[in-house]
């Protein structure tokens, strides 16, 4: 892959737990790092569950392998794409040239909106 195809910038999420002082525990998604990235579109489906329809929009990212990216990980991790959060599906190393990655992602067009999809 040439490095200038490398054109979208994307942003990565972490996930922690933040405990209050009187123990009641919240989720948070604090911003780990961002890159340049290619972004191909994978895949897309509808459908229709208790009359609310879903759009779910896969994504593909392709990203350099550096030692932040290595580290990534689908339970822990988000990628922010224009504005929209993608919960990441697989991440995909290059352990023969380890020059980039693939990483898959999918989001929740419409319907409800929750921290945990």
């Amino acid at each position: 892959m040439e490095i200038g195809k490398l054109n979208q910038r994307i942003t990565f999420l972490e996930h922690y737990t933040k405990v209050d002082e009187i123990g009641n525990h919240e989720a948070r998604w604090d911003e780990a790092f961002s890159c340049w990235a290619s972004v191909l579109p994978k895949s897309s489906t509808e459908t229709t569950e208790a009359g609310v329809t879903k759009e779910v929009l896969w994504l593909e990212f392709i990203v350099r392998q550096t030692p932040d990216t290595m580290r990534i990980h689908p339970t822990t991790h988000r990628v922010t794409f224009r504005g929209i959060s993608y919960n990441i599906d697989s991440v995909q190393p290059n352990f023969k040239s380890m020059d980039y990655m693939k990483i898959t992602a999918g989001t929740r067009k419409a319907g409800g909106d929750d921290d945990f999809y």
